[in-house]
């Protein structure tokens, strides 16, 4: 037997390893919404997203010294939508160091309250699913390594 064949008769004879064992969970229909950018100066970075990609400003938001500015673009593939982060708290506007940008992530997926019932049930921390008569639900969560989540459902039918 040459060299070539047995690699592959040791191969295929080793054991499958665990994790390819552990048939994967099933599909939820998440997509990814929109990036959050932290920015030093909200102003600045509207303009530039304007003029470089022809973002427009869609919705802002106020929580408390945090503002949260979604700016969004219409593509052949549906919007585009990018999310700005300005916190006008004192000593929270630092430049942004490359690598700590990232403010969070929003998915979205159809069913919050049982993403939130899967991580409870799996031993996850999780925080209170917020809804609203006239919008999606929405559960903020962190993975492990910390980075921030909003998990957005599909709007309540009208």
């Amino acid at each position: 037997m040459s060299c070539r064949y047995a690699i592959a008769a040791l191969l295929l004879a080793a054991p499958t390893p665990v994790l390819a064992q552990v048939p994967p969970p099933p599909a939820i229909g998440t997509t990814l919404m929109a990036p959050g950018l932290r920015v030093t100066d909200l102003d600045r970075a509207i303009a530039f997203y304007r003029t470089a990609l022809g973002l427009v400003e869609a919705t802002r938001l106020h929580h408390g010294p945090l503002t949260e500015v979604m700016l969004s673009a219409d593509t052949p593939r549906g919007p585009l939508i990018l999310i700005l982060l300005h916190d006008d708290s004192a000593g929270k506007a630092p430049p942004v160091v490359h690598g700590d940008g990232l403010a969070k992530i929003v998915l979205r997926v159809p069913d919050v309250a049982a993403v939130a019932t899967r991580l409870k049930a799996a031993g996850y921390p999780v925080e209170a699913v917020h809804q609203t008569a006239q919008g999606p639900a929405i559960l903020m969560l962190s993975d492990p390594d910390g980075y921030r989540y909003e998990l957005v459902g599909n709007r309540p039918p009208r």
